[in-house]
């Protein structure tokens, strides 16, 4: 009867996990993993720290700077893009969305053209 208390209580423990895969740039994987086994945890119990800090902050539990981003290139690219959308011709003016998602139009197109100053692209 213990036997099949303690199974219950296993069940009730185990949480459904999903697997996420991610592409990484080779040489920051093995400098990551490096730290990692310094650190006595597995690249798994890593991330999934960083996932429950972002869950627990709501936010990224670390600052984020990158001496690539230049403040006056997002600027000047932004002023570029706009100059760009004026000479071509203007579409109606779309509906009002009644989409309560965090990003819109203009966040998307900040990251977009993060990722143009840092040379990156989603992959995924």
């Amino acid at each position: 009867m213990s036997t099949q208390l303690s199974a219950l209580k296993l069940i009730k423990i185990m949480r459904k996990t999903e697997v996420y895969q991610i592409r990484l740039d080779s040489q920051e994987k093995k400098q990551a993993f490096a730290v990692f086994k310094q650190l006595g945890i597995t690249p798994a119990q890593a991330v999934r720290l960083f996932f429950k800090q972002v869950v627990l902050t709501k936010s990224i539990p670390f600052s984020i700077e990158n001496q690539n981003i230049n403040l006056e290139q997002l600027i000047k690219l932004r002023k570029l893009k706009q100059e760009q959308q004026n000479t071509q011709a203007t579409p109606a003016p779309a509906p009002v969305s009644t989409d309560t998602s965090p990003l819109d139009d203009e966040d998307l197109d900040l990251f977009a053209e993060l990722n143009a100053l840092l040379g990156e692209t989603d992959k995924s």
